[in-house]
């Protein structure tokens, strides 16, 4: 679709990673809500100093139409709702910042904004609109010079 990746940074003589990871789930019968942050350290071989990321989101959805969803035991994430021909309004932040002047590496930063709505057919099949904002931060591929919408409408088959 574009043709250039938004953020993106070469790690020369990359030695060691330490990446850890902080998340956070609920889930209420018509409700939930799942965030994460993370931080990436890599090491690098050369002596020079290590390459530092970090971003995080939040996200949340709530069922206009239908009561529970389902919990999926295999990816420890909230699934479809139980309830057939259910409705969902979500809601998403992200932020990404891959930008480290300390190391020299600068792989851009950016924030964006999706809301949307989700309509469950059944158990296998989902149509899905949502529109998503992004705000363009420093250093991001030149490419992409101003902010910029997206829009979506996804059919999903369940397999």
């Amino acid at each position: 679709m574009f043709p250039a990746a938004l953020l993106e940074a070469d790690i020369p003589d990359m030695g060691s990673e330490l990446k850890g990871v902080i998340e956070f789930l609920y889930t209420a019968p018509r409700f939930m809500i799942q965030s994460e942050y993370f931080f990436d350290c890599l090491h690098r071989t050369s002596g020079q100093n290590s390459y530092r990321a970090h971003g995080g989101y939040i996200q949340g959805g709530i069922l206009l139409k239908g009561r529970e969803f389902e919990y999926d035991t295999m990816y420890a994430v909230p699934g479809r709702p139980v309830t057939p021909q259910a409705i969902e309004l979500v809601a998403r932040f992200n932020y990404t910042d891959m930008n480290d002047e300390r190391s020299g590496i600068l792989g851009g930063e950016e924030k964006d904004l999706s809301l949307g709505i989700n309509f469950y057919l059944n158990r296998y099949l989902g149509i899905k609109i949502n529109g998503s904002y992004v705000w363009v931060g420093n250093f991001c591929n030149s490419f992409y010079q101003k902010n910029f919408f997206l829009s979506q409408l996804r059919l999903q088959y369940v397999f």
